[in-house]
């Protein structure tokens, strides 16, 4: 868990970019993308007696593709399992769905295929079974989002906010709409289910808001300042925490309050 304090660190200066200079900000998520999936692979334990191939690469597309697109995907899975053709499983991550996220971003997905590594290597032969079997899959899936919920929810969040954005830079309202209702309502079953709910009914119900105004920043906002709940200062008293924390609890509040009228 040490390993990934400094990429807990590295969220509020995500946010900050991402209100100020996105165009900059996925430029260079892009050129780090390959570094920055090695880096993170390179905290995790890959079973014992296994090769694992890790791949960073994209599908033959005919046409370019947004992260709500369903044939945008990454997976795991066993190349072979026997003593004769050795005991390999492949890894890929999609750079059509992954490479403009940032190391924090990119840690549940990175978690979550670790996660099916392991699933795999434990028992080869039921792991290939759950590619025809919906409830084994459901099984797999919920245990591998089990494990990014281990680490910080605010991995679970920027990811969340960089995939909308990103939608929003490239199709504008219609884009982020549709990347933040894939989240909330179509996420959690898709390809086959199993998965924890992607976007909280509040971070959903704040993108909302922000649309209906036309204001994209009251959904960065909502964001860089929810960070500090879970950031306190070094140092800080009980007092000047419990006065920080009331202004976020107040500004989001006071959106909340505003969507209702």
């Amino acid at each position: 868990m040490e390993n990934f304090e400094r990429f807990l660190r590295q969220i509020k200066k995500a946010r900050n970019d991402i209100k100020v200079d996105r165009r900059n900000f996925w430029s260079k998520n892009r050129i780090n993308f390959k570094n920055n999936i090695k880096t993170l692979i390179s905290f995790f334990k890959f079973p014992e007696g296994w090769t694992v191939n890790v791949i960073a690469s994209s599908f033959l597309l005919d046409k370019p593709g947004l992260p709500y697109d369903k044939d945008i995907w990454s997976f795991s899975d066993v190349v072979s399992a026997t003593e004769n053709q050795g005991h390999d499983i492949i890894l890929f991550f999609n750079k059509g769905d992954l490479e403009f996220l940032s190391s924090p971003a990119l840690l549940p997905i990175v978690a979550h295929e670790v996660k099916h590594v392991h699933q795999a290597a434990e028992n080869p032969q039921k792991y290939v079974r759950a590619t025809v079997d919906d409830e084994l899959s459901r099984e797999y899936e919920a245990g591998a989002d089990a494990e990014v919920r281990k680490y910080s929810d605010e991995f679970r969040r920027e990811n969340v906010l960089e995939k909308i954005m990103f939608c929003y830079d490239e199709r504008g309202w219609d884009g982020a709409k549709k990347m933040a209702e894939y989240l909330y309502k179509e996420a959690q079953e898709s390809f086959g289910g199993g998965y924890d709910q992607s976007i909280s009914k509040e971070e959903y119900e704040i993108f909302v808001k922000a649309q209906e105004e036309r204001n994209i920043d009251l959904f960065i906002d909502y964001f860089i300042e929810g960070l500090k709940i879970e950031e306190p200062q070094k140092g800080e008293s009980k007092i000047k925490k419990f006065f920080r924390e009331s202004k976020i609890k107040k500004f989001i509040k006071n959106i909340v309050t505003k969507k209702a009228q």
